[in-house]
């Protein structure tokens, strides 16, 4: 039934959206409008970083300090306007990069749109991610978050009995649909519903639905699951070897992080005080049941206990205040005991971070300096970012950065286990090109 009430409030949505306007489209004069747009980043790094061993000590295969890292999206927007209601839809390319998670290059999708609001079907970008409010809003393009492309936190030397720390490096992605659930360098987001109420007043609102977070378009949940439902190592699923669990040597737990029936929504407000002085605010938050339990497994892969994962409960508070040239931004978000179990998250439950960024920009050149910190299970992360960008002509930015990162934690489930650390610098310089 609360399925049921979920895809009839979306439809009804859809339903106003497609009301507007006349009774008789064919006789309707309408216009096609196709956008083309795309960009192409550049990135080489330097990372400098203490006690690595072995081949953790590379960036690349056979490079220890430097590395190459290329993004790039196309995008065709086709859009037709009918009376009072525009259709269209957004299809992205990414060409030898990673599915990109920002709202400005939203994943295809068609939408709908009138002066009720905006109908998204298919979008692999939820509402929280789309509306939430943040130091991306103010920093250089990489926003204190491109250290963690080439930072090593899962050293030999971080780990105990096999095991290592988890770490939140999420920087710039909102809960857990951005990045506590998929891997986004091995596949896409899932797939959603969203509805947008128009802007009115300088307030926002928007919603998404998720019936699973591991559909991310084209497949079922037999990627996941094999003839016994018991997890595979696919889409948000980890497998791993926890020695003096449920008493024996070689037992392994299997989390499925997924989730079913998620609730995406975020609430946006912009308000311009006198001229140059304005700011921005967003509360956004996502809700959902675990798609499964935490299971223990014997070496000859029998299953010896299932235990509850505790649901997906997470917020996010964002603020940007901008004056002339200059704008400050701040976030925290929570996702608390989000998908954890008290049978193998010994050390800690909850996960939290908190983010704040200060830039300043005049004519074609902008500076930044931005904080992250993140807490997830008791292991602290802590970055201080200093970047720089600068327009040579339109759509063409050079920019460079230098972070310097510290790491510090213990394997969830040992609570004997020593705290170690990790820290190091990692300096960036590159290129965007923007269409």
């Amino acid at each position: 039934m609360k399925k049921l009430m979920m895809l009839l409030c979306f439809s009804c949505f859809s339903s106003i959206a497609f009301a507007s306007g006349s009774a008789t489209p064919a006789d309707a004069a309408s216009d096609t409008e196709i956008k083309l747009e795309g960009y192409f980043d550049f990135q080489s790094g330097y990372r400098s970083q203490r006690k690595l061993s072995g081949t953790s000590k590379n960036v690349t295969d056979n490079k220890k300090n430097l590395g190459f890292y290329t993004d790039a999206a196309f995008m065709a927007t086709v859009k037709q306007e009918l009376n009072d209601m525009t259709a269209g839809a957004k299809i992205v390319l990414l060409p030898t990069t990673k599915p990109k998670l920002s709202a400005a290059y939203n994943g295809s999708h068609i939408f709908l749109e009138t002066d009720y609001g905006k109908v998204e079907l298919g979008s692999p970008h939820d509402a929280a991610s789309n509306m939430s409010v943040g130091t991306g809003s103010t920093a250089v393009p990489l926003a204190g978050c491109g250290w963690s492309k080439f930072a090593v936190l899962d050293d030999d030397n971080m780990k105990y009995k096999g095991l290592k720390p988890d770490f939140d490096t999420s920087g710039n992605s909102t809960f857990h649909m951005g990045s506590f659930s998929n891997d986004i360098d091995k596949t896409e987001a899932s797939r959603k519903i969203s509805y947008y109420t128009p802007e009115m007043q300088g307030f926002q609102f928007g919603i998404s639905y998720i019936p699973d977070s591991a559909n991310t378009g084209g497949n079922r949940n037999l990627k996941n699951l094999d003839d016994n439902g018991l997890s595979k190592l696919g889409v948000g699923i980890t497998k791993v070897k926890v020695p003096d669990i449920n008493g024996g040597k070689d037992n392994q737990v299997i989390i499925n992080q997924n989730v079913k029936d998620a609730i995406s929504a975020g609430i946006s407000y912009k308000y311009e005080i006198i001229d140059d002085v304005s700011v921005k605010m967003a509360v956004t938050g996502e809700y959902g049941k675990p798609a499964s339990k935490i299971i223990v497994l014997d070496p000859d892969d029998k299953v010896l206990s299932r235990n509850k994962l505790s649901n997906l409960a997470a917020y996010n508070l964002g603020a940007v205040f901008t004056y002339g040239n200059i704008s400050c931004a701040a976030s925290y978000g929570n996702l608390g005991k989000s998908l954890t179990s008290k049978t193998y998250h010994k050390v800690g439950r909850n996960t939290q971070h908190y983010k704040g960024a200060i830039a300043y920009g005049q004519g074609p050149m902008k500076t930044s300096v931005s904080y992250f910190r993140s807490l997830r299970y008791k292991n602290t992360i802590d970055t201080v970012s200093l970047g720089t960008q600068y327009l040579v002509t339109p759509g063409l930015l050079p920019y460079a950065e230098i972070s310097y990162f510290q790491a510090k934690g213990r394997p969830v489930y040992f609570i004997e286990a020593p705290k170690t650390k990790t820290r190091g610098a990692v300096a960036l310089i590159g290129a965007r090109l923007k269409f």
